[in-house]
C-alpha cells in the first residue's frame, strides 16, 4: 500500500511508501514534540524571571511601604515622648518652686522664732524635720515622674515594634497571595501544554507502531538474506492472511528443503492467540516450521529462546541463530531423504569411483607417503643405533679405568686396607653392573 506527494517545483506526483510515509510522520512529530519542548521551557523560563521580577517589586514595595510606616510612628512617638517630657519638666519645675518657696518661708520663721528661746529651737528642729520629710517625699515623686516617663518611653518603643512586625507581616501575606496565584496561573499553563504534548507522543506512538513492526521485518528480511543466499524470502503483504516472511529452505544445488514461517510481534505482552493463528497459517502454506519473534517471551518460557505448541519462540537477538539451526534440520532430512531414494544408484557410483584411475592414483600415493615415512623411520634408527653403541664405548672404557685404578691402589696399600666396592668383586649371585664407592 503506498500513498503519492506533489512535488511543490515540478507538480509531480510522487509514490511514498507506508514506511517511508511513518518515518516522515515520524520526523515530523518529532520537530513538533521539540518545538512543543522548546516553547514549553521558554514558558518556564518567562513565568520563572516574572516571578522573581514581580517579588523583587513586591519586596522594594513592602520595604518603602514599611518605611513610611516606620517614619510615621517614630515621629507620632517622639512627638508623645516630648509632651509626657514637657508635661513632667513643668510638674516637675512647679513641685520644685513649691518646695523652695515653703522652704524659704520655714528658713524666715525659723530666724523669726530662732531669736525667742529655747522652746523656739525645738519647734525649730521640728520644722527641720517636717522640712526633709517633705524633700524626702519631693525625691521620691520626682522619681516617680522619672520612671513613669522611662515606661511610657518603653510603651511607645514596644508599640511601634508591634505596629512595624503587623505591617511587614500584612505586606508578605499579600505578597505571598499575590504570588500564589501567578504561580497557579503559570502552572495550569505548564499543564495544558504538557498535556498537549502527552497526547502529541501518544498519537506519535500509534502513529508509528505499525511503522516500528514494518520496520522490524524489512531488518529481519534483510538480515535472513544476507546469512542464507540461497534461499527464497517471500514477504505477505499488509491485510492478507499469513505470516510476515516465508522462507523457502534450498540446497546448494537449488533443491527445496522446506519452508519456515516467520512471525514477527512488536509488542510489550505476550497473546496466547498468536499460536493458533500461526499454525493456521502453517497448514494454509503448507510449511514446515512456525516461529515467532517476539521481545515479550510467554511465562511457560524462562530463557529466550525455547518451543510452545509446536511453536518456535526467540527474542529478536536469536534470530539467526535459531533460522541456522532450523534450517540445517531441513537441509539434514533432505540428504537422508535423497539417500533412502538413490542407495542403488550411490552403490553402482562408487564402485566406479573404486574403479576409477583418479582412485587409484590416490591410493599411490598414500603408499608413496608410507614408503617415505617408513624410510625417514629407518634412517633415524641407524643414527640413534650409532649413536648408543659410541655411548656405550665410552662407559665401557670408563669402567674399566676405574677397575684399573682401584687395583693399581690394592697393590700398593694392600687389598685389606681397601674398602669393599659394589661390582667389582666375585661374589657369587652379583651382578658387576654399577660402580658404587662405599
Amino acid at each position: 500500500m503506498s500513498s503519492t506527494i506533489t512535488c511543490k517545483q515540478c507538480g509531480e506526483q510522487i509514490e511514498v511508501s507506508e514506511a517511508l510515509q511513518g518515518q516522515i510522520e515520524a520526523q515530523v512529530l518529532a520537530a513538533e514534540h521539540q518545538r512543543h519542548q522548546a516553547e514549553l521551557d521558554k514558558l518556564r523560563e518567562e513565568s520563572a524571571a516574572a516571578a522573581k521580577a514581580e517579588r523583587v517589586a513586591a519586596d522594594a514595595f513592602h520595604a518603602k511601604q514599611l518605611a513610611g510606616a516606620k517614619d510615621l510612628l517614630e515621629r507620632e512617638a517622639a512627638a508623645e515622648l516630648e509632651l509626657a517630657k514637657k508635661r513632667l519638666e513643668s510638674e516637675s519645675l512647679g513641685a520644685q518652686k513649691k518646695a523652695a518657696q515653703q522652704q524659704e518661708l520655714l528658713i524666715t520663721q525659723l530666724q523669726t522664732d530662732a531669736a525667742n528661746d529655747k522652746e523656739s529651737r525645738t519647734e525649730l528642729e521640728e520644722s527641720n524635720k517636717q522640712m526633709r520629710t517633705q524633700l524626702t517625699e519631693l525625691m521620691t515623686s520626682l522619681r516617680g515622674e522619672k520612671k513613669a516617663r522611662e515606661e511610657a518611653e518603653l510603651e511607645a518603643a514596644k508599640k511601634l515594634a508591634e505596629e512595624e512586625g503587623k505591617i511587614r507581616e500584612d505586606a508578605t501575606k499579600l505578597a505571598d497571595e499575590r504570588q500564589r496565584l501567578n504561580i497557579a496561573a503559570k502552572e495550569k499553563t505548564i499543564t495544558d501544554l504538557q498535556k498537549a504534548l502527552d497526547d502529541a507522543q501518544r498519537k506519535a506512538a500509534q502513529g508509528s507502531q505499525q511503522m516500528q513492526g514494518e520496520i522490524m521485518e524489512l531488518d529481519l528480511e534483510r538480515s535472513l538474506g544476507d546469512a542464507f543466499r540461497d534461499d527464497e524470502f517471500t514477504p505477505v503483504a499488509k491485510g492478507v492472511n499469513g505470516a510476515d516472511i516465508s522462507q523457502t529452505v534450498r540446497s546448494p544445488r537449488g533443491i527445496d528443503c522446506g519452508v519456515i514461517l516467520w512471525e514477527i510481534k512488536r509488542t510489550k505482552n505476550w497473546t496466547d492467540g498468536w499460536i493458533p493463528k500461526l499454525k493456521a497459517d502453517l497448514r494454509s502454506a503448507k510449511a514446515n516450521v512456525p516461529v515467532i519473534v517476539t521481545e515479550a517471551m510467554p511465562k511457560q518460557i524462562d530463557s529466550d529462546m525455547g518451543q510452545l505448541e509446536g511453536v518456535w519462540i526467540c527474542k529478536p537477538g536469536l534470530a539467526l541463530i535459531l533460522a541456522t539451526l532450523l534450517r540445517k534440520s531441513l537441509l539434514d532430512v533432505n540428504i537422508q531423504k535423497a539417500l533412502a531414494e538413490n542407495r542403488g544408484d550411490k552403490a553402482e557410483s562408487l564402485y566406479n569411483f573404486v574403479t576409477s584411475h583418479e582412485f587409484i592414483q590416490q591410493i599411490e600415493s598414500m603408499v608413496e607417503t608410507y614408503q617415505e615415512m617408513t624410510l625417514q623411520v629407518q634412517k633415524e634408527r641407524v643414527a640413534y643405533e650409532r649413536m648408543w653403541s659410541l655411548r656405550e664405548k665410552q662407559a665401557q672404557k670408563l669402567f674399566m679405568g676405574t677397575a684399573n685404578i682401584i687395583g693399581g691402589m690394592q697393590g700398593q696399600i694392600g687389598q685389606a686396607s681397601m674398602p669393599r666396592i659394589k661390582g667389582l668383586e666375585l661374589d657369587s649371585g652379583s651382578d658387576p653392573v654399577e660402580l658404587t664407592l662405599l
